[in-house]
């Protein structure tokens, strides 16, 4: 679901982008800390960051804060793999421990019950009451912020950091002449980026080769593999597997509702049972021609095998990779180039983290400030500057991202906002946005999926199991009924 980056990559990102554009950008006439009230109550807040480098995009922000409104802000980093595990024992308990926890997309609707609504909150402390929150919610992605909202559509954080399932592959091999030649001899159609999970299969067994066999015309000094997956066991394997399947037009669960949108229930139905077989068909199929490793792999192996030149492609890997996939090993010879593309089917994961407040805060009010000064224009500059991926597109969109020079670092910006355009319509639908006991099921989902990679699980008997597991989990924790 998510991926963090090292901070020396960081700090490189942002060195070359100030260096490029000759500036640090100023920001436009948004809110702002200057924006922030007075707030009474100065009682400390507890701020939760994630680990790998972006805390330090943010410290400096949070160091504002308390110099503004004289609140001592604690912060508590943690990595990902424990975030859920840690921030639920606390909200669920109502111990107060972080006033403004992380929030994954996708766990919204379960914590919904312990976090104040932006609606609710800027009642209380807007001088402009919500309009301000709709008018500054409104520079956020719309997909965003249906995904940092509940099936009811109330908002409850503000996003700051996204991760866009996309494809990455080399474009200087896919446009070298005797490559596409060769391809369109033995296939019948132009080698260009996969728009299908069958082309994709077709690339990947295209570029599989062996040392002494040639690539541009060089022969190679080891051996080369189509692609590489992210099948280990981690929060990622079933983001490519689900990747597949909402390509194929299936769902994990479907959401029902009544004539008038009311959501009823979930139902997996026979189509959705056999489009989920075979997105996992699909997966099996192309790990024949993946990197050795990938059965143990998440997103820092996929970057790694890239970069070395073991791999031509990378079919569904974050967007907040992208900048560090051109460090071109010694094997990989000149020309290399990266570029990016939609993966097949165009219906990834699109996820994002956003700000809340807990409902158990001791002080709601600079909890509330400090989350929407988290997600305000000012810190997404910095953050698109350190090498990260912002959720707004006032950011995203500025033209000074669009200078070719910033390709290898900024390349991922025209194919995630297609992504996000693509996938608007869908989001509403989609599971992981609808069930209250979602953060259970993703956990459950990288088992599941693992499983089925490694060959532990036929894919029918992962289907099976998929139901079973998945009315169990629905039917205990979550507010909607399984229906038959």
């Amino acid at each position: 679901m998510k991926k963090s980056v090292v901070v020396a990559l960081a700090v490189m990102m942002g060195a070359l982008l100030v260096l490029t554009t000759g500036q640090v950008f100023s920001a436009q006439k948004v809110f702002s800390l200057d924006d922030i009230p007075e707030i009474k109550n100065k009682r400390p807040l507890t701020l939760a960051l994630e680990a790998g480098g972006e805390e330090d995009t943010l410290l400096p922000f949070v160091k504002q804060f308390e110099e503004k409104t004289g609140i001592p802000v604690n912060t508590e980093v943690m990595l990902f793999a424990v975030m859920y595990g840690k921030e639920n024992i606390e909200l669920v308990a109502g111990t107060g421990a972080y006033d403004v926890p992380i929030v994954e997309a996708s766990w919204t609707n379960e914590w919904a019950p312990y976090l104040f609504s932006l609606e609710e909150l800027a009642e209380k402390y807007e001088p402009e009451g919500v309009e301000a929150v709709r008018r500054d919610l409104a520079y956020l992605d719309p997909g965003l912020r249906r995904m940092a909202s509940t099936r009811e559509g109330v908002n409850y954080g503000w996003p700051y950091e996204c991760y866009t399932l996309m494809m990455m592959y080399r474009d200087d091999v896919f446009k070298h002449p005797v490559e596409k030649a060769n391809f369109e001899k033995q296939y019948g159609y132009e080698l260009a980026p996969a728009m299908t999970w069958d082309q994709l299969r077709d690339q990947s067994e295209f570029f599989t080769r062996k040392k002494g066999e040639k690539l541009k015309g060089e022969a190679l000094t080891h051996d080369l593999y189509g692609l590489a997956l992210m099948a280990g066991r981690f929060p990622h394997v079933q983001d490519q597997v689900g990747a597949i399947l909402w390509g194929l037009g299936g769902h994990w669960a479907k959401i029902v509702r009544d004539e008038n949108g009311k959501p009823l229930g979930f139902r997996i139905g026979e189509q959705d049972k056999a489009l989920l077989r075979a997105a996992f068909e699909i997966y099996v199929d192309l790990l024949q021609f993946a990197s050795p490793g990938s059965l143990n792999a998440f997103w820092d192996f996929v970057m790694a095998q890239f970069s070395a030149g073991n791999i031509i492609i990378a079919p569904a890997l974050y967007d907040s990779c992208y900048p560090w996939m051109s460090a071109w090993g010694p094997d990989v010879g000149p020309g290399a180039r990266i570029e990016g593309a939609p993966v097949p089917m165009i219906q990834p994961y699109c996820g994002c983290f956003h700000f809340a407040v807990s409902r158990d805060s001791k002080n709601p009010e600079g909890a509330y400030w400090l989350a929407k000064y988290m997600g305000s224009y000012e810190v997404h500059k910095a953050w698109i500057e350190a090498g990260f991926i912002p959720s707004r597109r006032d950011v995203v969109e500025e033209p000074m991202y669009l200078d070719p020079g910033l390709h290898e670092k900024l390349g991922w910006i025209p194919t995630m906002l297609e992504t996000w355009d693509y996938q608007l319509p869908y989001v509403n639908n989609y599971l992981h946005f609808n069930s209250a006991a979602f953060g259970k099921i993703y956990d459950y989902m990288t088992e599941l999926c693992h499983d089925v990679a490694r060959g532990a699980l036929t894919p029918q008997e992962g289907v099976e199991e998929w139901v079973k597991t998945f009315t169990e989990l629905q039917t205990k924790f979550g507010k909607l009924p399984v229906l038959d």
